[in-house]
């Protein structure tokens, strides 16, 4: 784990992350704490990387004293405390969304119980505290679990154990590697949640749409050029231009499909859900205007058909000797001085 009881100071440790006060124990968060870490962390890193993880954290240098000599610190230090600091941050604000409830009662042999402050200047915070928390916690900790994976993606070199990794394995071959490459075709704020529910609809686009229309061979040559890059420069450059031209066509299929069967993109984006006061809470779900939903559904479509046209630009333009063509115009024929003719 990359907390301790050693370390904790009174709750310094957290409180370095998130606000929080010092009276927190660490008694109360080392289950919560522990649990996130090995629930979301340890799956996403990789047994290798996260040990090399814990190894940072327990012989690395001191991140108090490092922010006082930045100037002293070498450039490998450095990353180490970068890294270390973005592991602390999702794993501390996925242990509070993770055991929101349990951090909050108390269980005893009597049953449940609420705690109450002895100071009477403190109260229980309202349901609608408790539903903006969850949701803060949740996207904090989901956020930062993405910039974990650009920060290691973007020093691979430095951190080998996490080349082993599935994580890493599935993102080098995939076309849509991250929530940024949605954002380049519909704004979800960013959100890792809304990322993994596009995961289906991206697997589906990708196979059953983009597929057939580049080519079995064309799409080999992709996958392979993910996982293999070319040593040459300028080959990488246009298979990075393909990848990304293939990404924005995939990703607004997917939020197409993802709209058509839920009616909503993301919570920050397309409100499917409202907040109100109620016996069962504050949250309530209500479905979004259809009008604006068909309309919304309508453009992505036009959006996504001219991606397709301008990744077949590319295709044309430089993977020629891969490229059969595209099947759409398979019918297309020149019916001059012929006694025979298409309509």
């Amino acid at each position: 784990m990359i907390f301790s009881a050693e370390k904790w100071n009174k709750g310094a440790e957290l409180k370095a992350l998130m606000k929080v006060n010092t009276a927190i124990s660490f008694d109360m968060m080392e289950a919560p704490l522990r649990g996130a870490f090995r629930q979301f962390l340890i799956p996403l890193l990789g047994d290798a990387m996260a040990g090399e993880v814990i190894e940072i954290y327990n012989f690395g240098p001191d991140p108090d004293v490092l922010e006082q000599n930045t100037e002293g610190a070498t450039e490998r230090e450095k990353l180490d405390a970068r890294l270390l600091e973005i592991c602390k941050r999702a794993n501390a604000n996925l242990a509070f969304w993770n055991d929101f409830d349990e951090i909050s009662v108390r269980i005893t042999d009597a049953g449940f119980q609420r705690q109450k402050s002895d100071n009477e200047s403190f109260q229980q915070v309202y349901k609608y505290q408790e539903d903006n928390l969850r949701m803060s916690f949740r996207n904090k900790g989901f956020n930062a679990l993405d910039e974990l994976l650009e920060f290691l993606y973007a020093h691979i070199a430095e951190y080998p154990e996490f080349a082993i990794s599935q994580a890493y394995q599935d993102r080098k071959s995939a076309i849509v590697r991250s929530t940024a490459d949605i954002n380049d075709v519909c704004f979800i704020g960013g959100s890792r949640i809304i990322f993994l529910r596009l995961q289906p609809h991206l697997k589906f686009v990708e196979e059953m749409l983009l597929q057939p229309a580049i080519g079995d061979r064309l799409y080999e040559h992709l996958i392979d050029g993910l996982v293999n890059p070319p040593e040459d420069e300028g080959q990488r450059k246009n298979v990075e231009r393909f990848r990304l031209a293939c990404s924005r066509y995939i990703g607004t299929m997917a939020v197409r499909r993802l709209l058509m069967e839920t009616g909503s993109i993301t919570d920050r984006g397309l409100y499917f859900t409202t907040i109100r006061s109620g016996e069962k809470g504050n949250e309530q779900k209500e479905p979004v205007d259809t009008k604006r939903v068909a309309v919304q559904i309508q453009n992505l479509k036009v959006d996504a058909d001219m991606y397709m046209t301008a990744l077949l630009r590319i295709a044309r333009s430089y993977f020629a000797d891969y490229y059969a063509g595209d099947p759409r115009r398979i019918f297309d024929r020149d019916n001059d001085r012929k006694r025979t003719f298409w309509i």
